[in-house]
């Protein structure tokens, strides 16, 4: 039952390419960046850009995207009312379509992270052999938690609260600040290398994403069986 639910959100997410422009604009933005980077001769490129471009613009506004083109566009409930009409749970028509957002969401961010390694990487930059897992693995869980965060958006009323959720973690995300600790950007920027969110180490930051993660699919998956 599950596998036929995913098929309609992949349909969405593969075969609209409208759904894909945005996510092929902010992907290439990040390899120019990438190669801005290594053509000023920057000996730290790669941490430069991951803690630059790339965590503050490019990982947001990619999964916003990729959430976006999953949902047809629309909020998480009117993307799933078809299938609920045709007999499927809305908690599990919603679950198939957040998994399919946070899967891409993980593995763009991920793949684009080792590519922006690869690219940019400086002198002074940690060796390829540990970076580019490293950082791979970082934007991987924060692709996903990104994805679960807007899902969560997206669950509230007709949907166009995913972008107030984007204001939202632009707004108080930021590292250092007390709203850092409930939204996925500021622990993101903290595991990219930059300001610690809100006091807390690395190694917090890293369960805290994890957590963030679970939490914002648990709550997309509640409000979406909530009757309109």
């Amino acid at each position: 039952m599950m596998t036929a639910l995913l098929r309609l959100p992949l349909a969405r997410l593969l075969r609209a390419p409208r759904g894909w422009l945005p996510i092929v604009g902010w992907s290439l933005l990040a390899i120019v960046s990438a190669l801005s980077s290594r053509t000023t001769g920057l000996t730290s490129g790669a941490d430069h850009v991951l803690r630059g471009t790339f965590g503050v613009v490019i990982v947001p506004l990619l999964t916003y995207g990729v959430v976006s083109a999953t949902l047809g566009g629309v909020g998480l409930r009117p993307a799933v009312r078809g299938l609920v009409t045709l007999g499927a749970s809305p908690q599990r028509a919603a679950l198939a379509s957040i998994a399919v957002a946070m899967a891409a969401s993980a593995v763009v961010c991920g793949v684009l992270a080792g590519l922006v390694c690869v690219i940019a990487h400086g002198a002074s930059d940690p060796p390829l052999v540990w970076d580019v897992p490293a950082s791979f693995g970082v934007a991987f869980v924060g692709g996903a938690a990104y994805a679960a965060y807007f899902c969560a958006g997206s669950a509230i009323g007709r949907g166009a609260m995913r972008g107030a959720f984007l204001a939202v973690d632009y707004l108080i995300g930021t590292p250092g600040g007390f709203g850092s600790l409930f939204t996925p950007r500021g622990h993101l920027m903290s595991l990219l290398g930059g300001s610690t969110a809100f006091e807390l180490s690395r190694r917090v930051s890293s369960i805290m994403l994890v957590v963030l993660m679970l939490v914002y699919l648990a709550l997309a998956v509640r409000l979406a069986r909530r009757p309109r």
